[in-house]
Formats: structure tokens, sequence, C-alpha cells
């Protein structure tokens, strides 16, 4: 009897230890910093997530964009060669119920293993790729209706408890990757959604009931958890209505001062959404001393939570990197630099985020250099040996691709490799000033280990005063007076073959 009663008690403890042996590893998130640990040998090893949010499967389409132009593992394999390590995939819940992505959004030559596949198993091929590169994913539920972001976590046609259950089925379904750290539970509760008022719409309170869920099923996992636009509590949002230090959706993390999440500390990871002015142009943002005032307003909004050890994770953070969006972005990096806030998600990869622009330019292949500039800043200011890949920045101070002749341009330009070949850069950083006179085409020739790049840049020049019909190249009539003539000569036989033709139907 005393065998049996082993035996079940036993089986018992394998029960609610399956989940845990599941995954080879359990995160916890301690003191502000996130830590991985090896459940075969106990090792615990500090981790940094130097993430990028990847979206699509939160949308009717029901897959991540750029598989139209691209290899998908092509694109796994340039998120690792520039530096990021962890990627942010929000979903919808129709996704994640077996719909289908729209077949326009894929290009099935170029990935003819996604042919015939669920929008979730293209997913789950991206976490096991991404687990073969050493890339970590954060889930995100991004929207139920995957149109709009729902203000709560649930809707008149969607309960609660069936958002809950769709993050269960999620944990066991992606439980056993050991490279699927959590749940980003709910995507910018906004609106009418609170912060310890106690009632439905307090997001602190779902929380900590989906938490539980979730951690039964997956305990390795953190719960990733954002904050509100309003805590609705008059004494909290006093501040902030008082001095006009408006919280985007997700940023106000203002009430875990009085109410923090009451799950096992070293399991939740605060992740507040900041944004600047090419989002939204907060007032704060026209303020004289702008940017000296926004680490008094981050501090107030989220930053504070670190002096009381908690752990914060940026869930989104991101811009055009132009005009005023630069100075926010410049500020804030530098400001995360200071705190030690070294975890983030930059929104996004994606070059179709109308408000942020992407990591990637249209054709999904060109990157950004000057955001990758500001994060790879984070990054080896975490790691002082990070060795980031080869590039070139080379611009011009105005987006027109056609000047007047005699126009003075403005042409910065800036590498971390090592010029061997330029007709005009002596330095790897500098800015010169030309006057045109004609089209020129400049380049750059850098080398950085085994990397060698070049980078173009083409100023085309036209006469004053005469008519623009190109934005990339010379006026016909300037560079071509053959061609030119020839033209004309084209347009009137075509002229007349049109007449005859006509001339013949009337008849």
């Amino acid at each position: 009897m005393k065998f049996l009663t082993f035996l079940l008690m036993f089986s018992v403890f394998l029960a609610l230890l399956s989940p845990v042996l599941a995954s080879s590893v359990y995160y916890e998130a301690v003191d502000g910093n996130i830590y991985k640990v090896n459940m075969t040998t106990g090792e615990r090893e500090r981790i940094y997530l130097f993430g990028v949010s990847w979206f699509g499967f939160e949308l009717k389409d029901h897959v991540v964009y750029g598989l139209n132009v691209r290899n998908w593992k092509d694109i796994l394999k340039d998120v690792k060669r520039l530096g990021f390590n962890a990627i942010r995939l929000p979903f919808c819940s129709e996704t994640i119920h077996g719909a289908m992505p729209n077949p326009n959004m894929i290009n099935y030559d170029l990935n003819p293993d996604l042919r015939n596949l669920t929008g979730l198993e293209i997913m789950e091929k991206i976490i096991q790729e991404a687990n073969r590169l050493g890339i970590y994913v954060l889930l995100d539920y991004h929207r139920i209706g995957c149109t709009e972001i729902e203000p709560l976590w649930y809707t008149d046609n969607y309960s609660e408890e069936q958002y809950i259950q769709d993050w269960v089925f999620l944990a066991k379904k992606f439980g056993r990757y050991p490279n699927v750290i959590g749940a980003d539970i709910k995507n910018e509760p906004h609106d009418e959604a609170s912060w310890g008022t106690g009632d439905n719409t307090d997001f602190r309170l779902f929380a900590e009931r989906v938490g539980k869920a979730i951690l039964k099923v997956a305990p390795h996992w953190l719960i990733f958890v954002e904050g509100t636009q309003y805590t609705h509590v008059p004494e909290i949002d006093k501040v902030i209505k008082e001095k006009g230090w408006w919280t985007f959706w997700g940023e106000n993390l203002m009430g875990v001062k009085y109410y923090p999440v009451r799950l096992p500390r070293d399991k939740v990871v605060y992740s507040p959404h900041v944004y600047g002015p090419s989002v939204y142009n907060m007032p704060y943002f026209d303020s004289p001393d702008f940017p000296k005032n926004m680490p008094q307003i981050w501090e107030t909004h989220f930053g504070y939570l670190t002096g009381l050890n908690y752990t914060l994770v940026i869930g989104e953070w991101g811009g055009k990197y132009t005009g005023k969006d630069k100075v926010w972005q410049d500020a804030f990096s530098d400001w995360l630099i200071k705190k030690r806030i070294y975890n983030f998600f930059y929104w996004c990869l994606n070059p179709e985020s109308g408000d942020t622009g992407g990591i990637f330019l249209d054709d999904w292949k060109t990157v950004n250099w000057e955001k990758m500039r500001v994060i790879y800043k984070i990054i080896k200011a975490a790691e002082p040996n990070f060795n980031e890949p080869l590039f070139i920045i080379l611009k011009k101070n105005t987006p027109e691709q056609v000047f007047d002749k005699g126009e003075k341009v403005t042409i910065y330009w800036y590498t971390n490799g090592e010029v061997i070949d330029s007709n005009f850069a002596k330095s790897n950083e500098g800015e010169i000033v030309l006057t045109l006179n004609e089209s020129i085409n400049l380049y750059i020739v850098a080398k950085k280990g085994n990397e060698t790049m070049r980078k173009d840049l083409y100023l085309s020049v036209i006469e004053p005063n005469t008519p623009i019909t190109t934005t990339s190249q010379p006026m016909v009539s300037e560079r071509n007076p053959r061609i030119f003539a020839m033209l004309l000569v084209s347009l009137g036989i075509l002229s007349f073959v049109v007449f005859l033709v006509l001339k013949k139907k009337l008849v």
C-alpha cells in the first residue's frame, strides 16, 4: 500500500513537473535582469534581449510580411546578421485558430515549403528556425479581431475566458521550444483599460489571471505586462494631467508602485511602449527644453521601476528617425544606456509601418543603417565586445533627386569600417558641401575584417528654370539631343498613322 501511495504521489509530482521538463530552459527576471537557467546543468546565464518586432500575423493576411519578395529563412538570417537576438511576433485570434494566409503575401516560388500551411503552422516554422539560429521569440497577442487594437482583452464577441484559453493553447503548443521566452499578454491596453481600479477593466488583475493560467502550463515562461494609457485612479493620473505628460498606449506603468502584479516576482517583466513625434506629437515634444525635458517624463511613466528592482523590457519604441523624431530617438537611447535598460524590442522590421517605417526599406533588403546605428549604441553599452556588421551611410540633406545647376548640397557620410576607395571621402565620417555644376556619382568603398561594401549616391543636375520631367536622370533635351530629335520624328510618324486609320474608318 505504501508503495502504491508513493507511486501515486510520484506520478502527481511528474505531472506537475512535466511542463518544465518539456523545455530545457527556465527563464527568470531578477533585480532588473533576465536569466536563462539550463534545466540539465543548473547553469544560470544572464541574457539580453536585443529584439525587433516582425508583424503580419496580427492582420487579416495572417502571415508575417516580406515573404512576397524574399525567402523567410533569409529574412531571419538577416535579423541575426544585423545583431538582433530576439523577435517579437504579434498575432490575432484568427491566425492561431487555423486561418490560411493571404496567398498574395507569399511568393511560393521563393517559399515553396510554406505552400498549403496555415498562419499558425508558418509561425511554428519561424520559431523552429529562430531556435536553430539562436534567436529568442516573444509571442504578442496584438489584436483579437485582426483589424483594430482593442482597448481591452475582451469584446462583445470575444470573452476573457476565450482569450485566456488562447494563451493556454499557445503555451502548450510552443512551450516545448527553448527559445520561446514568454507571453506579451495584451498589446497596448488603452482608453477604458485601467490599473488598480479593482473592476473588470483593471488590467493588473487580468494580468494576474492570465499569468497564472499560462504559468500553470509553461512555468518556464516570462509574463510580459505592458502599461495602460491611463490608470483611471485619480490620485495617480493627476500628475500626467496637471503637467500634460500624456502617455502612449501601453506606456503608463505608474500604478505598479501602488498595485504591482501579484505573480511570482521573477516571472514578471514590465514592458512599456514608448514613442516619439513620428507616431504622435505630444505637447512635451514642442517644449522649448525638448529633449532635455524627456528623462523626467520617462522616469515618471515607467523608469522609476528600475529603482524598485523590477525588470523592464521596452516592448516597442522606434520611429522614422528624421527631424524631431531623430532627436527623440537619440535622447531615448542615451537615457536607456544611462539607466542600464538594455533589453528592448524595436518597432519594427517591416517597412510597411506608416508612422515608423522599418529596419528594412521597401525592397525588404536595404537596411536603414541610421536606425541600426542608434540600436548598436545600446547593444555595445551592454556588450562592449559586440561586433557590428560593416555598413555605410551616405546621404544628402534633401530628399530631392534632381537639383538646379549651381545648387549647393550637403552630403553626410559615415562608415564603421575603413575607407579604402572613394572619390570624395578621406575619413570614415564627415560632411561636405558640393556646388553642383554637373551630374556626379559619389561612392565609398569600405572594409571591415573580411567584409567589403560599396555605396553610391547619384546627384542629378538640370539647368535653372528647366521644367523637371524626371526625378532620377538628366533631361533628355539637355543631355541627349539626338534622342530627343528621334523622339520628335517618331511622334510625327505615329500621328500620321493614327490620322490615316481614323480617315479610313470615317470613309
